[in-house]
């Protein structure tokens, strides 16, 4: 059996503690909390990539050059000004939303995002921006 595979059933048996310490090791920085399956997958792809050298230079720059690119197109984040009250009817129940410094109010409690709220109201996956009848500035 290759390094490759004997490394890959290594990080698949490894207990919470094991890995943490193999993320430490191979990172430098704590582990994140996320699922250990999604752990395990990034330890293999960064040992695997170091041992054998990782992508090459040209296909390298190729992903940066896309990637600016993508991120150029990006739209602006939506700014709301404190204060601004957000309505909307759903279901014949008028909601309103409170935007805060640090968030926003809804039924009396904070929330981080708008659509926490949108998925509280309807009970289903929503952009909030979007249930809210939001448009970033010089867009349709």
């Amino acid at each position: 059996m290759g390094w490759l595979a004997t490394d890959l059933k290594h990080i698949a048996a490894m207990s919470g503690e094991t890995l943490a310490s193999a993320w430490m090791e191979t990172f430098d920085t704590p582990m994140p909390e996320v699922a250990p399956s999604l752990l395990r997958r990034a330890l293999a792809h960064e040992r695997q990539e170091r041992k054998s050298g990782g992508l090459p230079l040209v296909v390298r720059k190729q992903l940066e050059a896309v990637s600016a690119d993508q991120t150029s197109a990006m739209p602006a984040p939506l700014k709301l000004k404190p204060g601004t009250r957000l309505v909307r009817e759903w279901s014949g129940t008028m909601y309103t939303v409170l935007v805060t410094a640090d968030g926003f109010e809804f039924a009396g409690r904070p929330w981080s995002s708008l659509s926490m709220i949108a998925r509280h109201i309807t009970g289903a996956q929503w952009s909030g921006p979007r249930f809210f009848g939001l448009k970033r500035g010089g867009r349709g």
